[in-house]
């Protein structure tokens, strides 16, 4: 385990190492001994009084670009799609239903092709994920713009969304930087998911402007173009991934599973993603639907959903501090009690304060886990594999995040309320925090033996 070489916490969040220049480290890193005022080692001690320049804003570019990245991909059709599917429902002639096969495939292929993506990344870095995989999939996804009929957006739209995602999204960029520098892999993840938060507050208004100047084919292939952009640039930036002989990998991608799998503390951690993932898909995909039915207008609980989704900077922008307080396990834990309590406020947002309510828990739980969950993968996946083992890792939450929601509208279609499928969500996300107790137990045990 990468994690009992790690610098201590509360050096790696010093003023002075808060966002520290992998190419800066890299190139210092290769003159033996050395401990001028560049030297990675010399960064981390611990600083007893703050800079002015410190303060001030520092540019990391890998983790920015990576973050710039998140936006595009994610702008290109997963926020996106829900402001254009009518349009694209009467431009096609076609009915919810297939159009949701497209959503839907992308949402399984994102999952599939992250078990490929992840080992590509362990062997041969970022570069073809970056520049020839990413860009593949952006491209597939602004010529579904362009279809003629329902069965060519399904086929495009879906296969290009699966594949930028599973290149562009959080289980990759984030593996990437823990393989960048993991010693600094916590402080990244946080900055990597604040940028992430921006993507619906940009994508969505971005979107519909589009939509309503040009119209729903143009308002696919701007974005599908901005994402091919920048994930060259982001090919370009982030070069530094060590790869290889540099840390310790198993020979084939069965074999790392398979030694994976006998890790406790990776197990739990895979069925607690599964789990939050379940929770927090049914919440995201019905939260509208059971805001109406509790007594919100239609534009009410939009409202109040937008604001939920721009409310999870409330749950990364704190983190760093809180991390050097708390630590990662008490706050992944409270957080995922936190989208459990959200669904059962839900049930009763019929009012503005109860779904004001609903909208800072949700907020806070939801921000918080995209990173939290990164940050403890890094506690307990071994370094090597890491690509590896977060692709099988985003695979099962993708599998999570997909049945739920078919799950949920069954139990509502039979009981003719949202109240079991909200129950069974809170439910998830309960076993998700004992699965976080079992992952630190084992991860605990494992690291005692291992002294």
């Amino acid at each position: 385990m990468h994690e009992a070489t790690s610098l201590p916490l509360s050096d790696r969040c010093s003023a002075n190492n808060a966002f520290p220049s992998t190419i800066r480290s890299s190139m210092t890193a290769k003159v033996p001994g050395r401990m001028s005022r560049r030297s990675p080692l010399k960064d981390s001690t611990p600083m007893t009084h703050t800079s002015t320049s410190a303060r001030r804003y520092q540019p990391d570019w890998p983790v920015d670009v990576l973050g710039i990245l998140t936006i595009a991909v994610y702008g290109s059709w997963y926020y996106g799609f829900g402001v254009l599917i009518d349009d694209i429902g009467a431009g096609l002639g076609a009915g919810s239903a297939p159009l949701g096969l497209a959503f839907g495939l992308a949402q399984v292929l994102l999952g599939a092709l992250s078990l490929a993506t992840g080992r590509l990344l362990d062997r041969f870095g970022p570069q073809l994920l970056l520049g020839v995989i990413g860009p593949i999939g952006a491209i597939l996804v602004g010529f579904s713009g362009r279809s003629a009929e329902v069965w060519q957006f399904v086929v495009l739209f879906g296969v290009g969304g699966g594949v930028s995602a599973a290149a562009g999204f959080y289980g990759m960029t984030q593996a990437m930087l823990v393989r960048m520098d993991p010693a600094a892999s916590t402080q990244r993840i946080i900055r990597l998911t604040i940028w992430g938060a921006f993507a619906s507050p940009i994508a969505i208004p971005a979107t519909e402007y589009l939509r309503g100047t040009f119209g729903w084919r143009v308002a696919i292939e701007v974005p599908a173009g901005v994402a091919c952009c920048v994930f060259l640039l982001a090919a370009r930036v982030v070069r530094r991934v060590p790869r290889h002989g540099e840390f310790e990998r198993s020979s084939t991608w069965r074999i790392a599973v398979t030694t994976a799998a006998r890790s406790g503390a990776v197990r739990w951690h895979a069925i607690g993603v599964f789990c939050v993932y379940m929770s927090m898909s049914t919440l995201l995909v019905f939260q509208l639907s059971i805001m109406r039915w509790a007594g919100l207008s239609a534009a009410a609980a939009a409202g109040f959903g937008g604001a939920r989704g721009l409310l999870q900077l409330l749950g990364r922008l704190p983190l760093q501090r809180a991390l050097r307080r708390y630590g990662h396990w008490f706050l992944l834990a409270g957080a995922r009690l936190c989208v459990a309590v959200a669904c059962g406020l839900v049930l009763i947002s019929g009012n503005a304060v109860i779904a004001s309510l609903y909208v800072v828990i949700a907020g806070i739980g939801i921000g918080a886990i995209s990173a939290l969950d990164g940050i403890v993968a890094r506690t307990v996946i071994p370094t090597g594999d890491f690509g590896a083992i977060s692709g099988v890792v985003t695979f099962l939450g993708a599998i999570g995040g997909g049945v739920a929601p078919v799950l949920a509208g069954r139990l509502t279609d039979v009981s003719g309320a949202p109240t079991m499928a909200s129950v069974v969500a809170a439910s998830a996300s309960v076993v998700a925090v004992a699965s976080l107790y079992r992952t630190k137990w084992h991860f605990t045990r494992a690291s005692e033996s291992a002294v």
